[in-house]
């Protein structure tokens, strides 16, 4: 795999690129020692930590990016009734020059995730070394059941949270006409519903 790596730098560093200083970058990932055994290649960034993104002349995505110390959360909320999904990106290091990038990666001991981006269709010899991401899910059906399953989640959620809102107003109306078997009765679900809520109600 290690020589699949090599002739894949190799082979990118000859196409004309977006940042010509990338070219620099890209020598350096086959001269370090023991830098070119910690590089995966991904055919996406999301939710990894430590990715550099390097684009052929041409691509839609930037010329140059290296990301360290990324951390990627996904939100979901609640927006006029609907459901809304915000992916939140913050990192320690984010670096557009690939001079300042070789420096940066002086300090770096863990795997580097790496996307070359193309102008084009991908190579047979790009894809041949791409790994799956290893933050992210299967892609196909088990996504589509993954993400089924949490939407499903959220919807039960949300008539939780409704139904106790519905209860907790029950409870004080009880207590305003002093009604104690209704509240007897209304009280333990109350609670029964509030411990199933991931929300505070």
């Amino acid at each position: 795999m290690l020589k699949a790596k090599r002739e894949a730098i190799f082979r990118f560093s000859r196409l004309p690129l977006k940042n010509p200083a990338s070219l620099y970058f890209l020598q350096h990932l086959l001269e370090a020692p023991g830098l070119l055994e910690r590089i995966s290649f991904v055919s996406e960034r999301d939710f990894l930590p430590n990715t550099v993104l390097i684009a052929e002349d041409g691509s839609p995505e930037a010329g140059f990016e290296l990301e360290l110390g990324a951390h990627q959360r996904e939100e979901v909320s609640i927006v006029n009734g609907r459901l809304v999904r915000q992916l939140h990106r913050t990192c320690a290091l984010h670096v557009h020059d690939p001079i300042q990038a070789i420096e940066a990666l002086q300090h770096l001991r863990g795997r580097l995730y790496a996307v070359f981006s193309f102008a084009s269709e991908v190579p047979p010899w790009y894809r041949a070394v791409l790994e799956p991401n290893p933050a992210m899910p299967v892609k196909g059906e088990q996504r589509r059941r993954v993400e089924a399953a949490l939407a499903e989640i959220v919807r039960e959620q949300v008539d939780l949270l409704l139904l106790a809102i519905t209860l907790r107003q029950e409870i004080e109306e009880q207590l305003r006409r002093r009604d104690r078997e209704g509240f007897l009765r209304t009280a333990p679900l109350y609670n029964a519903v509030r411990q199933r809520c991931l929300w505070d109600v």
